[in-house]
């Protein structure tokens, strides 16, 4: 385990008060800490468990995940030490979702017995406040509740993750050749028109993670010192990863057609020029998380997506397109 990924001792102490020192497994409950057997002493045998492993190898562990997200409060829940090696020795049993259901779960409990109020206007407030996002992860809906630091930026991360994963998965398979879908046949009279469509698609899809990336993320993020949306965020992370299916959409749309022989130079100089958008937006997620790995300092940073074609391509597509003219006139 690298010290980032460790829980620090202010993220113990405050997760085991929010836990009233009891296990937060349902079926336990123990009480984590009483006197000891000297007069001044006490004794601890609770641990801040991690929800998604600290390092690789062990439980419920997620590459993908941020170093700063392993080890904040919210991929933490609070247990006793044989409750704790027994979510860890069986994780398949005791999957992440249901450990950050055990967490919510048991500190609602703790709130109705202190009598805190508003608690259950609060709890109605969350669930409704919830509901308007629609499918998120476990540590997304989390972040969401509790907004600790940093939050806009971890949500981002988290949001992207979740989103993303699919279309980067597919992607890797069709890169691969893992699956097909049925070809649609252009033929000669029908291909300068399919051609300058998949040119336009391509400059709009460009287009819109410029807009995305330049502005919209900071606009929902809000200015240096004022919370950012939450709604916002999740919905301006979720139009990031469907201009992302867009451009894997648009290479299966130009790796999945038949042409006529004269054009399939042209045609095969598109394959994979969407997909470089693609891998060029992965790059979002993995530069938020490296920057939180560690409390970040004042300043800027910055991330250069490169957006565009090869070196080149241009003049390849009007060579190539010249000897079509030539072998069809």
């Amino acid at each position: 385990m690298t010290t980032e990924d460790r829980f620090k001792q202010a993220v113990i102490s405050t997760l085991a008060k929010r836990a009233a020192n009891q296990c937060s497994n349902p079926d336990c409950g123990a009480i984590t800490s009483g006197p000891s057997s000297t007069p001044l002493g006490s004794v601890n045998v609770g641990e801040a468990a991690h929800i998604y492993g600290a390092n690789p190898g062990s439980a419920r562990y997620d590459a993908g995940m941020a170093s700063s997200d392993r080890s904040a409060i919210s991929n933490a829940v609070w247990l006793c030490g044989n409750c704790h090696k027994l979510i860890d020795d069986d994780p398949l049993r005791y999957p992440a979702g249901l450990l950050f259901e055990w967490q919510r779960n048991h500190e609602q409990i703790i709130s109705e017995q202190i009598g805190k109020a508003g608690f259950k206007l609060r709890q109605k407030y969350e669930a409704r406040h919830l509901e308007e996002f629609g499918r998120l992860s476990y540590l997304a809906e989390r972040l969401i509740l509790e907004k600790d630091d940093f939050w806009e930026y971890r949500l981002t991360t988290e949001v992207l993750r979740f989103e993303m994963a699919p279309v980067l998965q597919r992607w890797s398979a069709l890169k691969r050749g893992l699956y097909v879908k049925p070809s649609s046949k252009i033929t000669q009279e029908e291909f300068i028109a399919w051609f300058l469509l998949r040119i336009g698609e391509l400059t709009s899809i460009s287009g819109a993670f410029s807009e995305l990336i330049n502005h919209e993320f900071a606009r929902a993020w809000g200015e240096p010192g004022v919370p950012g949306n939450d709604m916002e965020i999740v919905a301006t992370a979720r139009l990031f990863s469907e201009m992302c299916q867009s451009a894997l959409n648009w290479e299966e749309t130009v790796r999945f057609v038949s042409v006529d022989e004269a054009f399939e130079e042209v045609r095969d100089l598109f394959i994979g020029t969407a997909g470089r958008i693609i891998e060029e937006a992965a790059k979002l997620p993995t530069f938020l998380s490296e920057i939180f790995t560690k409390d970040p300092v004042n300043g800027k940073y910055k991330l250069e997506l490169v957006l565009s074609v090869p070196d080149g391509w241009n003049d390849e597509i009007q060579a190539a397109l010249g000897r079509v003219r030539k072998n069809i006139l």
